[in-house]
């Protein structure tokens, strides 16, 4: 089944045991033990499957966009690669790398203290593997376009993920701008401030469904992007002036 998925923060996935097929932008890939898959923040639509009886297992390593600004200007990884990658990348496993992810996990089962600052370190630890591998370029030009992308155009993403549940500050992230930015050129753009625009496409969107199908009120906000039924109905009402079912007995009455 097809499930989206936001990223607040990029990933790191070691696949323990098991497999999944991962469906996105076109592409299958499967992330199966003996791989390591590195995915930028973001939001994804994709269906995995696990055959029955198949036991997976994961480690996950979430690291934000600053951590890894530090890691390549502290170890002087800033000249351009000479490849180019997605929004994805997916990696065989080298002796080092298993080791590592052996060592990670342990730090788990005996938690030693400084347990916070030892995963910090541990952190570049892997990123230096990982650029010390074969597949260097492909590495350096994933971490680069995280830390270097150039911010996305506002509009792109407001249509992408307008009945999508996130936040104004989620879509800022996504835009590549801090939450200020983001704000600043949205007003620029569509002279409005973005939440008050974003519920106001969201509710037409809404009132349209509501003459138009049978479908639940709660299904109705959920599929314009409220995950509260309760905030939906009410703001509803504070720019109709009658709830969303009341709208609709009158329609019917009509």
């Amino acid at each position: 089944n097809k499930r989206t998925i936001f990223l607040k923060e990029n990933v790191m996935i070691f696949v323990l045991s098991g497999y999944k097929l991962l469906h996105f932008d076109g592409a299958v890939v499967k992330a199966e033990a003996g791989s390591l898959l590195l995915m930028k923040r973001g939001f994804y639509v994709m269906s995995d499957f696990v055959e029955d009886g198949l036991n997976f297992k994961s480690l996950l390593l979430y690291f934000s966009d600053e951590q890894l600004r530090r890691f390549l200007h502290k170890f002087n990884f800033t000249a351009p690669a000479k490849t180019a990658v997605g929004d994805h990348l997916i990696l065989p496993l080298n002796p080092l790398l298993e080791a590592f992810r052996e060592q990670y996990v342990s730090y788990f089962n005996y938690e030693p203290s400084h347990l916070a600052a030892l995963l910090s370190v541990k952190l570049y630890e892997v990123f230096l593997l990982l650029l010390a591998g074969p597949r260097q370029q492909s590495v350096l030009a994933f971490m680069q376009q995280v830390v270097y992308a150039q911010p996305r155009d506002i509009a792109y993403i407001v249509k992408q993920h307008l009945f999508q549940p996130l936040t104004v500050a989620e879509l800022a992230k996504l835009s590549g701008r801090s939450l200020a930015s983001f704000k600043r050129d949205f007003q620029q753009q569509y002279q409005c401030a973005p939440k008050r625009w974003i519920n106001g496409q969201r509710l037409s969107y809404a009132q349209t469904l509501l003459q138009t199908t049978s479908k639940q009120v709660a299904e109705i906000a959920v599929e314009c992007g409220f995950e509260s039924i309760p905030h939906f109905i009410r703001i509803f009402k504070q720019t109709y002036g009658f709830t969303p079912n009341s709208g609709r007995a009158k329609k019917a009455m009509i």
